[in-house]
């Protein structure tokens, strides 16, 4: 018997009388929106809640559900009615709103990263069909009153006296939006509450995550130091160690309530708290880490932390750390579907990744540094021992000279995949690698070629790919990352594109650096914030206000780009400016420490003029990029003879150091007081 078709009288209407189907339509979706007060403020680049009232004047219900959901949105418009950005996030209406019925829904509005006058238009859209403003609908169209926040650093500009502010003024414009998206995200992330250990001040993770995160807080410190007091540095790190477990392990998030918990399938709480404490410890000197709580000194509880890793999370046989089969450093397993992928169970599939091995080597290292600042050299000894070790482990097992990266992990039991697994390339791990000094300088030139060549062969928009190519769809069973190119499946994470681009600073690849930095700034710019993740093509996903993207984005410039680099007992300024020129005062307000510098360039002359100031104590010492375009071709591995420096018409000594596609002067420098240095490259 012959099947019959279904036939859908809209269909036919809509084939057959086109102009009574769009009076259907009309007839459908039709709103009434509401708003009582006049117009809409909010700060650059921030975030306001505005109530609006809706009223159904269709003939057919709204829900935020099913095949075609209907969901309430808006666009941005200057003030001329220009449209800046048309798709914005979607509202979801609070339950089913059938023919004449009314509705509340807040809904909430972002505001341009430039202060000024705008329009913003309020209206229902049918998702994958049409807005009801198509159908004929009434819009709502307020006045949107963007204000400017005055940070301290613009009001008083960048030179080189003593300021208690970090400031700079660099001739690459983008730059100076990417410092006041770092600004709004810690701004919006702020957070005071009272714990254990009294008053803790600290930042939230991002919009979507109120908690206070160990490894997200520890990620944020190399942007934080540079604007914020001791207080966002310690307390935060101090109330997790006090709430630190019997056998040394420590919780993932604490809450301004006093709740914890810890995502079980990640090996990385105790290692960021370490490295944390490193960063603090370089500020404030080792008399901190002997301060006592509940009867144990800090440098005590952060050694049995990470003694935890080595006895819980450990492999014998192959001398690594373990860790649960996520998407290199991510925290959501293949076999759960819900919120139990981020905790360690029966169907755990256990590896040893790049991203534990390079967390668990540089936390080794930076506690034995802290060890022995406090007088304990042979405890200090055990642990680098650990890190050499692990160092040897880590290249033994998991390098693949053959491909010039390491493999994401190594499987502890018999899972195989039907696909090549040691073919994807884990951008986070690796550049943890890199940056942790795990890899070496022949592997991380290798590494940095590798991601720069999947960028392009993947066509990710920026260099912040985590995954490429990503695992295949449904390996995953989490909605989240089910698919390619989704969340730690291969979607953008500027938390470790950030790190990566740090890497690419230090070793050698400073122009290509540079780059990718601007690449990742002008993407965030056109979303209007720093976000969790972005699509292949650039898109913010997941969380606004992302501390991690603030912390990892302020690394990659301060340290990267402006070069700026505080170790125990010495400072390393390492500008990396090339034919760029900028002003920059960096102020660290734990350790009421200052250092400016100007950059300019005389390229008629051939010349760079550096001025310094400071109060750095310390020894230190200036490691100077050489402009790429100041030597003739052919003449760069001759550059030393062609270089010479003078400070107040005497003669500098240098070293002269080549790194990959980089050249560097190296002179001693003193940062207590002003100096004025010239550098000439001659022609011949």
């Amino acid at each position: 018997m012959e099947k019959r078709r279904k036939i859908y009288p809209s269909l036919v209407l809509a084939l057959a009388f086109p102009f009574l189907w769009a009076c259907v339509q009309r007839a459908e979706y039709r709103a009434a929106i509401i708003f009582k007060p006049g117009e809409v403020r909010a700060y650059e680049g921030e975030t306001v809640e505005v109530t609006l009232y809706l009223k159904n004047k269709g003939t057919r219900e709204w829900m935020s559900q099913g095949r075609t959901p209907c969901f309430l949105s808006y666009h941005l418009l200057d003030g001329q009615s220009k449209t800046l950005r048309f798709d914005n996030p979607r509202t979801r209406l609070p339950r089913v709103v059938r023919p004449k019925e009314e509705v509340e829904v807040g809904v909430t509005v972002k505001a341009p990263l430039v202060e000024g006058e705008y329009l913003v238009e309020f209206d229902l859209v049918r998702e994958g069909i049409a807005w009801f403003k198509d159908s004929g609908s009434k819009t709502l169209l307020l006045p949107f009153i963007v204000r400017k926040r005055d940070w301290p650093e613009e009001k008083t500009p960048p030179d080189l006296s003593f300021q208690k502010c970090t400031a700079f003024k660099s001739t690459i414009g983008e730059l100076d939006t990417l410092r006041k998206l770092i600004r709004i995200t810690l701004k919006n992330n702020e957070t005071e509450f009272q714990g254990k250990t009294g008053t803790v001040r600290a930042f939230t993770a991002g919009g979507g995550y109120p908690q206070v995160w160990l490894r997200d807080a520890a990620t944020i410190i190399p942007a934080s130091k540079f604007y914020y007091p001791e207080a966002f540095i310690s307390t935060w790190l101090e109330e997790h160690l006090a709430r630190q477990q019997e056998d040394g392990a420590l919780f993932d998030w604490v809450d301004s309530q006093g709740r914890v918990d810890k995502n079980t399938v990640e090996t990385d709480q105790e290692t960021s708290a370490i490295q944390a404490a490193y960063e603090f410890f370089l500020l404030v000197g080792p008399e901190w880490l002997r301060k006592e709580m509940s009867g144990e000194k800090i440098v005590d509880r952060l050694e049995k932390a990470l003694a935890f890793v080595f006895q819980n999370r450990w492999d014998e046989r192959l001398g690594l750390v373990t860790g649960a089969h996520t998407a290199d450093w991510g925290d959501v397993d293949t076999e759960d579907p819900d919120q139990r992928a981020i905790y360690v169970d029966e169907k755990t599939h256990w590896t040893v990744d790049i991203y534990d091995q390079s967390m668990a080597y540089q936390a080794c290292l930076e506690l034995a540094a802290m060890l022995e600042a406090t007088g304990e050299k042979r405890r200090a000894s055990s642990w680098r021992e650990r890190a050499a070790h692990l160092q040897e482990a880590t290249n033994r097992w998991l390098w693949q000279e053959d491909k010039g990266f390491y493999r994401v992990h190594r499987h502890l039991d018999a899972w195989e995949h039907d696909f090549d697994e040691d073919d994807i390339f884990a951008m986070g791990g690796n550049a943890q690698a890199i940056l942790s000094g795990l890899a070496g300088a022949q592997k991380a030139a290798r590494i940095i070629r590798q991601a720069l060549e999947r960028q392009q062969s993947f066509s990710v928009s920026t260099i912040s790919g985590c995954l490429l190519p990503p695992y295949p769809a449904g390996l995953f069973k989490h909605p989240a990352m089910d698919e390619l190119y989704e969340y730690q499946n291969g979607g953008q994470w500027d938390w470790f594109g950030g790190r990566l681009v740090c890497a690419m600073f230090e070793h050698g690849f400073s122009r290509l650096a540079r780059q990718k930095l601007l690449d990742i700034v002008r993407k965030n710019i056109a979303n209007g914030g720093l976000y969790e993740w972005d699509t292949r093509d650039g898109e913010g996903r997941g969380s606004d206000y992302y501390a991690g993207s603030a912390g990892s984005l302020g690394r990659a410039l301060f340290e990267g780009y402006f070069g700026f680099k505080l170790e125990e007992k010495s400072l390393i300024l390492s500008p990396r400016l090339g034919e760029d020129e900028a002003t920059v005062r960096l102020y660290l307000p734990a350790a009421d420490l200052f250092l400016a510098y100007e950059y300019r360039l005389d390229r008629r002359e051939r010349k760079i003029h550096l001025r310094t100031n400071g109060n750095f104590p310390h020894r230190a010492k200036i490691r100077l990029l050489i402009p790429w375009d100041f030597f003739e071709p052919g003449k760069r591995r001759a550059g030393k003879e062609l270089v010479e420096i003078s400070r107040q018409g005497k003669r500098v000594p240098f070293l002269w150091q080549s790194v990959n596609e980089d050249d560097y002067a190296v002179f001693a420098a003193d940062f207590q007081a002003a100096d004025s240095f010239i550098i000439y490259i001659r022609s011949e």
